[in-house]
Order: structure tokens, then C-alpha cells, then sequence
């Protein structure tokens, strides 16, 4: 089996679930191939059309562009949804003798897979902006009331000071308008802007990933799982150590989140708090001390199996 360098990554030009697998070979003309996708495991190694499982099987996936010296091909959901982040996988084409290994990369999920609806942003309607206007209005000025006089016992306002009325109602319409133009420009009669309308701004502003981990923990705070993941791993991928250290947090057994990960993994947690504290994160180097102190202490705990001690707690990671 000749084996190659083979290049993972997200297709961007579909929405949710969906990679790019690129070959150093041509693969020849088929436009459709079956791929062998294998990983580490004892009882369902090799994944099929139904998931992972102990026989072996292979997936399909649709060639969409081809070089001198090189192919990539597409697979959807059925494939990604089944992958976690991180994951070491083995990938075979069938019909050539071509084998490459690669780490799964961050790819949101389909949204089938979330078991939650996005809910797109709506523009409010004229007629709720000419209410607010109405509201602002009544608030900003208090107009006067007409009082019907009583016949002999309210004596008529002189000219002079009915004119002065008259004069007084146009400026304070004026006033209560520039208020509201002033409150509008600055958003505060703006209600707030819904969680998917600023991830989808903040994946084309936000370059350094700051703003996508605090929208990440509000969206969890709010129950909004599928765009928390995206925007955490978005903001990890543009190398926010923050949100590199808090999905670490997710799969390390002293602090592991089923709600956010899908099992408690020591060596994915190691990884990224070794990576970090060589990069000058204090808060990471003791998390890995602690994680190695755990593993030491209950070397029988199963969500220690087959941690590797050497490489985070003693060796130096290749």
C-alpha cells in the first residue's frame, strides 16, 4: 500500500457537514469513489453508510476537481456527522493502492444533528417601526391637552401667549424627533441582534476569534448548542487560545462536559494544554500537572485508558 500525505479540510461552499479530502494522485476518471475511513478501535473500526461498526465498509464520495498530481473529493454529512474533532483516521481509496492518515478538522455539524432549528434573522416591519416612533414620541414630549373652557369661568390666554403655544408644540415635535433619530443611530431602540445574524457577521469581522468565544458561551447559556459549537471552533481555528483551552476543559474526566463533548478523552485534553503551555499558558500547564497527577492517582479509572503518560507527562510530545 503506498501511502501519502492526505489533506482534510471543510468545504466552505456548503453550509454544515460537509469536507474536502485531497490525494498527491489523479485516482483516475471516475467522477464517484468509495473510501475506506478507519480509526483506532477494538469494536467498530471502519465506518459504513449506517456508522461505525466491526466489519469493514466504505462511504461514498464525489470527485470535484482533479490536478496533474493530485484529486479531491467530497462526502457529506453521513460521513462528517460521524467524526468527532481531533479524531486520527486512516483513509483508503478503493481500487487504488493508496493509503494516507490525517486529524479530522473542526467542521460544524448538520443541523439535522443538533436536534435544534436556527431561527433566521427578521427585519422588523413599518408598521413596528412607526409604533416605536409613536411610543418615543409620547415619551420624549407630553403634548398638551385640550380642555374645553367653561363659559364664564376660565378667562381666554392672551394672543400673545396663545401664539407662544402654538409656537412652543413644532419645536418640541422637533426635539422629540432628533431624540429618536439620535437613540436610533445609536442602537438603543434597536432590539438585540439574534445569535445567528452575528456569527454569521462575526465569521467574516471577527479575525482573531475573541468575539466568537463570548458569543460561543452565550449561545450554550441560551440553549443554542449547534451555532455554540460552531463559533468555539471557529474561534479556536483563528487561534484563540481561550477557546482552545476551554473545549480542552470539555473532554479532560476532571471537568467533562456531556453536554458539549461526546465522551471524556485524557490525551485530547493533554494535547491541547501541552501545546498551550509550551506557548506560555500558565493556566494550561496546571491543568496538565493536575491531569497527570489524576491519571497517577487512578491509573484503574477507564477514562484513563490508554493515556499516554510518556508523551504529556514525562517525554516531550513529536
Amino acid at each position: 500500500m503506498n501511502k501519502v500525505a492526505v489533506k482534510v479540510s471543510e468545504d466552505e461552499t456548503r453550509l454544515f457537514g460537509h469536507a474536502l479530502i485531497t490525494f498527491p494522485q489523479e485516482l483516475g476518471s471516475s467522477p464517484r469513489l468509495r473510501l475506506s475511513i478507519m480509526r483506532k478501535s477494538k469494536d467498530a473500526p471502519y465506518l459504513g453508510d449506517a456508522g461505525w461498526q466491526a466489519r469493514p465498509a466504505t462511504v461514498d464520495a464525489a470527485v470535484v476537481s482533479r490536478g496533474a498530481n493530485s484529486a479531491t473529493v467530497a462526502v457529506g454529512p453521513e460521513v462528517c456527522d460521524q467524526i468527532p474533532v481531533d479524531l486520527q483516521v486512516r483513509i483508503e481509496v478503493e481500487g487504488h493502492d493508496i493509503e494516507g492518515s490525517a486529524f479530522w478538522p473542526p467542521i460544524p455539524p448538520s443541523p439535522g444533528a443538533w436536534s435544534q432549528e436556527l431561527t433566521p434573522f427578521k427585519t422588523p416591519v413599518p408598521q413596528a417601526i412607526e409604533r416605536e416612533l409613536e411610543e418615543a414620541l409620547e415619551q420624549a414630549v407630553e403634548l398638551p391637552r385640550a380642555v374645553e373652557p367653561k363659559p364664564q369661568l376660565v378667562a381666554p390666554p392672551p394672543k400673545k401667549k396663545r401664539r407662544f403655544l402654538y409656537l412652543l408644540i413644532p419645536l418640541a415635535l422637533l426635539v422629540a424627533g432628533g431624540g429618536y433619530y439620535i437613540a436610533d443611530s445609536r442602537g438603543w431602540l434597536h432590539k438585540p441582534e439574534p445569535l445567528l445574524a452575528r456569527f454569521e457577521r462575526l465569521k467574516l469581522t471577527d479575525t482573531n476569534g475573541a468575539e466568537l468565544f463570548a458569543l460561543s458561551g452565550e449561545a450554550y447559556r441560551e440553549g443554542d448548542g449547534g451555532i455554540g459549537l460552531q463559533a468555539i471552533n471557529l474561534a479556536m481555528e483563528r487561534g484563540n487560545k481561550d477557546a482552545k483551552l476551554e473545549i480542552a476543559r470539555w473532554y479532560d474526566p476532571s471537568s467533562f462536559d456531556p453536554a458539549k463533548a461526546d465522551r471524556a478523552d485524557a490525551n485530547r485534553a493533554a494535547r491541547a494544554y501541552f501545546e498551550l503551555s509550551v506557548e506560555g499558558q500558565t493556566a494550561a500547564k496546571e491543568l496538565l500537572r493536575s491531569l497527570c497527577a489524576k491519571s497517577a492517582s487512578s491509573p484503574q479509572d477507564p477514562a484513563f485508558s490508554g493515556f499516554l503518560t510518556d508523551t504529556y507527562c514525562e517525554g516531550t510530545m513529536e
